[in-house]
């Protein structure tokens, strides 16, 4: 595999050709917008089209859960007893039950 090869979306109108030669030469090219990564094109093949998708979809779970606890530490959240957690739930769902509750008596 050579080097990463990167194209901005200008050359990727213009380029179909490159693009496939890119694609053979390394399996990946980064597309740029002024400058900066914006999206990930792939080699695929028959084979490992459905592994690759589903590679991909566990990398963005995986950056999804990273989120969310960082989220939950810059909140404080993470540091939530079990009787917080569970009572947070218990409003919730009270204020879910009744904001149903009132939809119903408009229809």
């Amino acid at each position: 595999m050579g080097s990463t090869n990167f194209l901005s979306f200008r050359e990727l109108r213009a380029s179909t050709k490159k693009i496939d030669d890119m694609l053979a030469d390394d399996g990946k090219i980064i597309v740029t917008s002024n400058g900066k990564p914006k999206a990930l094109m792939l080699s695929l093949s028959e084979e490992n089209f459905e592994e690759t998708l589903a590679l991909i979809n566990q990398l963005k779970l995986a950056r999804a859960i990273n989120n969310i606890r960082l989220s939950a530490q810059q909140s404080g959240a993470s540091e939530m007893s079990l009787d917080e957690i569970n009572y947070e739930i218990a409003q919730a769902r009270k204020a879910k039950r009744k904001h149903l509750a009132v939809g119903e008596g408009n229809v």
